[in-house]
């Protein structure tokens, strides 16, 4: 667990970074296989407990949608670090929520995309599908399916494979590795859950691992998204002449939507349909694209153009000169192809693009401050998150609830400015939840707190049947900006936004980027960062960093550049001695480890220097204060760093 604790860690400090689009999607997939990785070894570890069969189900409500594709995304990278083809259909129809175990389903699906993708050659094909094939009495069954063209099993192999520490050939431990646990656990855990994990696999040709669930679907749940699709948009898109398994599911993901494409293959359709004002995007599959059609790229419109690829072509994209906000990486899910539509549905109507919003985005958090107490009722943890990140740019106290009767608790406790209700929530939904609360504040003579509905169901008359049931108005999902803005301007106080100095930017730094790093610099408390007049023209102190990992040290330096704090990396540790006697550095960050052996180069401090300790765990002894300041223990938080660094830089 020490290992794992540094890599989630250091990943949820790189989040808070200056990041792109791209980076910011590799990172959540970082974030996402660690959670993977900490459920798994849990399960390890709990290994005994199936076996004596004391493993119990958990009945949750949850976002086939949101969990399956973190599932399958997890895996992408590692797939096309060997050039596999992955592919992946979630049938568009299940509905967007079920009652089930969530987290053992996710747990069968990683085990088998691990062996799939160990067990593939480079350049192979993994095909993942999960689709509904029968509904009755609110309960779907869902078939998962998860064929590669690998090694494959014989006869005689597929009869040990799903034996606990046993793998189909004991040379396939020796060359490939593994603990020869997963394929026992998920089928113990499709036992539990009233299934069978099947398979059909021939020799060098390939394996299919199969299996089906009955799960309930929950009321007043609505398929994905299908609604909101625009169905006049004109959408072409190259298609090899033999078509991929890839552009069949596009296909079915497209009819699904009612969404109308026409297929092309040449350069010279290419070039017309560039022209074509009726137009409205080209999705281009660059992995399969002739070389004629791939070198004409930079010469096409670029809001015109959606690029398909995996994630080890992105190297190819920046020589083609294409912006990466304008990529569907592989495996494309639904999520993925609805952004896509949105994206040309904005760009057709003649609203900002993805981009423009983006680069727009950032300047209100710094002129727009309100002052107030916001509560999030939300189920969804990526959305919790997403909605408390802007919130708290624009200056707001954030509480989250996961439920409604969490809500309705947490109001009866607190008081609060405003209240933001998700509509479909487990336990208790938005609706009855604002129906406690209202008649709560009557019985007890309050004054009522606004509520503001979150729904994913837009439709005409909403707003009018919301208002009926006591909320006082509502946004629409994916929430906008502006939407957002207005609704914190009518039911908030508006604060003076703080002032910000601006220093002339060095030449090699656009605005864009200065606006950026000023927001995130300031992003953890909200606060402008004055130099008093004395100060203007001293040279600021410099921040020390030793640890005994590189690629630690180059991520801890980078948050707190962005913090705006100097520093400076040691990469010898000899180098040392001089710099802790060197009055230009005020602070150390030391590994514990580094610092129990180097007590001598420590003890050697100038008198103003301040010695942090970065420890996994707690230490068992106490340190010596008058050498070592303070201890920061477990998952490096900005907050605690920031705290730490302005505690000693004011005494």
């Amino acid at each position: 667990r020490t290992p794992l604790n540094g890599i989630v860690g250091f990943t949820e400090l790189l989040k808070s970074t200056d990041l792109n689009e791209e980076q910011l999607e590799f990172t959540a997939i970082i974030e996402k296989s660690s959670e993977n990785l900490l459920s798994i070894i849990n399960n390890i570890l709990d290994l005994s407990k199936i076996e004596s069969n004391k493993i119990e189900l958990e009945n949750i409500v949850f976002d086939p949608i949101i969990e399956f594709e973190n599932a399958i995304e997890t895996y992408a990278v590692k797939a096309s670090e060997k050039d596999i083809d992955f592919n992946f259909f979630l049938d568009p129809s299940i509905s967007k929520k079920l009652l089930g175990d969530s987290v053992k389903i996710k747990e069968v699906l990683i085990n088998l995309l691990s062996n799939a993708i160990k067990f593939t050659d480079f350049g192979g094909f993994i095909n993942i599908e999960i689709t509904k094939t029968s509904i009755d009495n609110n309960h779907v069954k869902l078939l998962f399916s998860i064929q590669d063209n690998g090694i494959g099993m014989t006869k005689e192999q597929q009869l040990n494979v799903f034996a606990a520490f046993a793998q189909a050939d004991v040379s396939i431990t020796r060359k490939y590795g593994g603990t020869g646990l997963g394929l026992t656990i998920s089928t113990k855990f499709l036992e539990i859950m009233g299934s069978e994990l099947k398979l059909e696999s021939q020799k060098e040709k390939g394996t299919k691992f199969y299996f089906t669930l009955e799960l309930e679907e929950v009321s007043e749940s609505t398929k994905i998204d299908q609604e909101h699709i625009d169905n006049d948009i004109s959408l072409m898109r190259y298609q090899n002449r033999t078509p991929t398994q890839l552009d069949t599911y596009i296909n079915r993901y497209l009819d699904y939507y009612s969404v109308k494409e026409t297929t092309f293959s040449t350069a010279g359709e290419l070039k017309k349909f560039n022209k074509d004002s009726s137009v409205h995007n080209i999705w281009l599959d660059i992995d399969n694209m002739d070389d004629e059609l791939i070198h004409d790229i930079h010469r096409l419109d670029a809001n015109k153009v959606t690029i398909i690829t995996s994630f080890s072509n992105r190297n190819k994209l920046e020589s083609l000169g294409i912006k990466t906000s304008k990529v569907l990486y592989k495996p494309i899910t639904p999520t993925k192809i609805l952004n896509s539509i949105n994206t040309i549905e904005q760009i057709r109507n003649n609203k900002e693009s993805v981009s423009t919003t983006k680069e727009n985005i950032s300047t209100p958090f710094n002129n727009i401050q309100f002052e107030g107490k916001i509560l999030v009722a939300e189920d969804n943890f990526i959305n919790q998150k997403l909605i408390k990140q802007i919130l708290v740019k624009y200056g707001i106290e954030v509480e989250l609830a996961n439920n409604g009767l969490e809500a309705f608790e947490k109001i009866k406790d607190n008081r609060y400015d405003l209240v933001l209700m998700d509509i479909q929530m487990p336990v208790m939904d938005g609706i009855e939840a604002t129906h406690e609360i209202v008649n709560y504040e009557n019985e007890e003579s309050l004054t009522h707190t606004p509520i503001i509905a979150l729904t994913a169901n837009a439709l005409k008359g909403d707003r009018e049947r919301f208002i009926e049931d006591g909320l006082d108005e509502y946004i629409a999902k994916p929430i906008q900006n502006n939407e957002l803005l207005f609704i914190l301007k009518k039911f908030l106080t508006q604060a003076q936004a703080p002032i910000i100095e601006r220093e002339e930017e060095p030449s090699t730094i656009n605005a864009k980027n200065a606006s950026i790093n000023m927001i995130n610099s300031n992003k953890t408390e909200g606060i402008t960062l004055l130099m008093e007049e004395d100060d203007s023209e001293q040279e600021p102190k410099q921040i020390l960093i030793a640890k005994k990992n590189p690629l630690e040290a180059q991520i801890l330096s980078k948050v707190l550049s962005n913090l705006n704090y100097p520093i400076e990396i040691i990469d010898d540790i000899q180098s040392l001695k001089s710099k802790i006697m060197d009055k230009k550095y005020d602070i150390l960050l030391i590994d514990r480890e580094l610092a129990k052996s180097n007590k001598e180069i420590i003890a050697n401090q100038h008198k103003n220097m301040n010695v942090i300790l970065l420890s996994l765990s707690k230490t068992a002894s106490n340190f010596n204060k008058s050498i070592i300041k303070e201890e920061l223990v477990g998952r490096i938080q900005i907050n605690d760093l920031k705290r730490v660094i302005d505690k000693y830089r004011s005494n």
